[in-house]
């Protein structure tokens, strides 16, 4: 049997990207990292935005969750909590990841997600 493998590619994403929930927008940024990641599939691209291009406070929960490629995943809640995770971080990632330190992703679920050229 063939060895599966779990790779990332971790790219800048050259755009503006504006993130809503409602007409509330939670973060703008021309900074954003696109990560393409596929492991037992081809997974969705998930936008990684700098934590200081994020306008609302989020309150760390005390959950994690472990990527055998990105590391440990810190979990953030809005002030009013979700019914899932809300968005995501890696804070120490692999040495591999770590063009994603000091970003944060949110779940799509939640979120309107407006990519504008710069």
């Amino acid at each position: 049997m063939e060895e599966k493998r779990h790779y990332a590619v971790y790219d800048e994403y050259n755009r503006q990207l504006t993130i809503k929930t409602g007409d509330e927008v939670l973060a703008k940024t021309t900074n954003a990292i696109i990560v393409k990641e596929v492991g037992k599939g081809v997974y969705d691209p998930v936008f990684y935005i700098p934590k200081e291009d994020v306008i609302v406070n989020l309150n760390l929960e005390d959950r994690t969750s472990a990527c055998p490629i990105k590391g440990t995943a810190s979990y953030w809640m809005p002030e009013t909590p979700t019914a899932n995770y809300f968005a995501w971080s890696y804070e120490d990632p692999n040495p591999r990841a770590k063009k994603i330190k000091g970003h944060i992703a949110f779940n799509m679920e939640y979120i309107t997600l407006i990519s504008e050229p710069v």
